[in-house]
């Protein structure tokens, strides 16, 4: 069944009252996940909902999911939606529609509303410029502001830093709510560590990140293959990504540490089918690959093995949160 996505939302005069709804109808086609994404507004702009209806079917759609881009239910959302709807089900009866719910009250919203709250206030206060300028001062205010932006009460413990460390690096307090734990994962992480076992990375990057000298003291190694001709070689000649021919000729040293892929989703999706098989056996996989092709479908497939892992729901990763989450387990080695 082919799908089709269209993104309702209310229409302005003005074009540049528009572009949003153009921009996140574009964000929702690199997810690939989709046949169709389409944008149609209410009144006052183009294109119409009836329009992009009939343009959707047109390409072959037998499902299309209708999205009220509204922040609250009013009368669009409760009556002149579903009547619209109503009216295209009876047009098209070999189509399926399925009415999806208005944006509403969201925790991503109010992190969104604050954001915004602190910028401006912050603008005001240095005029752009931060003064702070010890590091364990930007670092410790750093905290306290994220601490203020999202609610981690009910978050564990062990996850608490973690989820801290990441927003930290990356600006992001989205990962406030998107990081998943296996249960078992943070005190698995830190019992790998204090072990001696190593960390084996997909990318330079993610290595040169990680806090060596503790690993070190700890007895174990930073594992990076990715540069190795042996890797560069049989990646060509079987036609895999380095990054994932650098997952299988580095399953010795992974065994009992933990893996942290930060760049490329094609090396997660190594390092689980190779987990599935049997052939690799690390403690703990952290699996936060980047990017708009793959990267949501080897999180989604992380979830299926048997061994603890830590992973986030979107296409947002890469080096820095995947470094910064490994850093705080390291941290965490230390103190327990």
């Amino acid at each position: 069944m082919k799908t089709g996505i269209i993104l309702i939302s209310h229409g302005s005069k003005l074009s540049s009252g528009n572009d949003g709804l153009f921009k996140v109808a574009d964000m929702l086609r690199a997810m690939n996940r989709w046949d169709i994404v389409e944008a149609a507004f209410l009144q006052l702009a183009e294109p119409g909902f009836e329009e992009v209806v009939e343009k959707t079917i047109e390409r072959g759609i037998d499902r299309i999911v209708v999205v009220p881009l509204l922040l609250f239910k009013g009368n669009h959302v409760y009556k002149d939606i579903p009547e619209m709807l109503e009216t295209e089900k009876r047009k098209y009866p070999q189509v399926e529609f399925i009415y999806a719910n208005n944006i509403g009250a969201d925790e991503r919203i109010a992190l969104i509303a604050a954001d915004r709250i602190h910028e401006v206030l912050v603008e005001k206060q240095y005029g752009g410029k931060q003064r702070i300028e010890q590091p364990q001062a930007i670092v410790d205010e750093s905290f306290e502001i994220i601490d203020k932006l999202v609610d981690l009460e009910s978050v564990p413990e062990l996850h608490k830093s973690i989820i801290q460390r990441a927003i930290h690096a990356t600006g992001d307090t989205e990962y406030a709510y998107n990081l998943i734990f296996h249960p078992k994962a943070v005190e698995v992480g830190i019992n790998s560590l204090r072990n001696g076992k190593n960390i084996v990375t997909d990318v330079n990057m993610v290595k040169s990140g990680i806090s060596k000298g503790h690993i070190e003291k700890f007895g174990g190694k930073i594992v990076c293959k990715i540069a190795d001709k042996s890797v560069i070689d049989k990646a060509k000649n079987l036609g895999k990504t380095r990054a994932a021919t650098a997952m299988r000729l580095a399953t010795d040293e992974m065994k009992d540490g933990i893996v942290v892929i930060g760049n490329a989703p094609t090396a997660l999706f190594e390092i689980i089918d190779l987990i599935k098989k049997g052939i690799a056996k690390p403690a703990l996989v952290i699996g936060i690959p980047v990017g708009f092709v793959g990267a949501v479908e080897a999180k989604h497939a992380l979830k299926d093995i048997p061994i603890p892992y830590i992973t986030n729901t979107n296409r947002k990763g890469g080096s820095a949160v995947a470094v910064s989450i490994v850093n705080a387990i390291i941290k965490l080695a230390k103190e327990h």
